[in-house]
């Protein structure tokens, strides 16, 4: 068994499969840091290039996140991955965000996967779920000291209240929170215009928005 095995495995979205291998790969002297390096982060990065180039579909990156996620959670509850892997590297910088399908809408499916893919990235995530009053978004950033809320809708309807969220974080006296938008009927948008500080066209797009900051 070797990394590669491990991500074949969460490349395949075979959840169990990964954490077993894990567990294997630990059994055989082979480093946390290495399976999250080497076979997690490379896993997502393949798929990554994937979705960039168009050869993906929803069902395949969340069932991949999914165990990429399980993987990471087996190595914590273990024991066996320390924080200092996660606070020393440009890969697990424990970036807070808070995520949240906007009001008038119950979508879930791309806020999940988007969960899922920063989780395994190292990313500490705090999901509000769906039809989400944007100063409830707010309050949760101010109290989790959070810099950074994620907003998606499918639905255009739902707009209005996502060019809230800046309004109620200004009023609050939130002025450094980066806030992303993504979903169907936001990435048809700008920026300017829903008054946010990035649209994701995808999961990783919004990924890498994050690292950049």
């Amino acid at each position: 068994m070797t990394s590669k095995h491990i991500r074949q495995a969460i490349i395949a979205g075979e959840n169990e499969d990964a954490v077993e291998i894990a567990k294997a790969l630990i059994n055989t002297g082979v480093k946390s840091e290495e399976i999250i390096i080497d076979g997690v982060t490379k896993a997502m990065e393949y798929l990554d290039k994937k979705c960039t180039i168009r050869e993906f579909c929803l069902l395949e990156l969340m069932l991949a996140g999914r165990a990429a996620m399980d993987v990471v959670d087996y190595l914590c509850a273990e024991g066996i991955t320390k924080d200092k892997i996660f606070l020393d590297t440009d890969l697990y910088p424990r970036k807070k965000i808070i995520l949240g399908t906007i009001k008038g809408d119950m979508h879930e499916i791309g806020k999940n996967i988007f969960s899922m893919v920063m989780r395994s990235y190292g990313y500490e995530i705090m999901d509000m779920g769906k039809d989400v009053d944007p100063g409830d978004l707010i309050m949760a950033a101010i109290d989790n000291k959070a810099g950074f809320i994620g907003v998606s809708s499918l639905i255009t309807t739902a707009i209005p209240h996502v060019r809230d969220v800046r309004r109620v974080a200004v009023d609050k006296g939130l002025h450094t929170v980066k806030i992303i938008a993504g979903g169907a009927a936001l990435k048809q948008s700008s920026a300017a215009y829903l008054n946010v500080d990035f649209v994701a066209d995808t999961v990783f797009d919004g990924l890498h928005y994050i690292k950049s900051i």
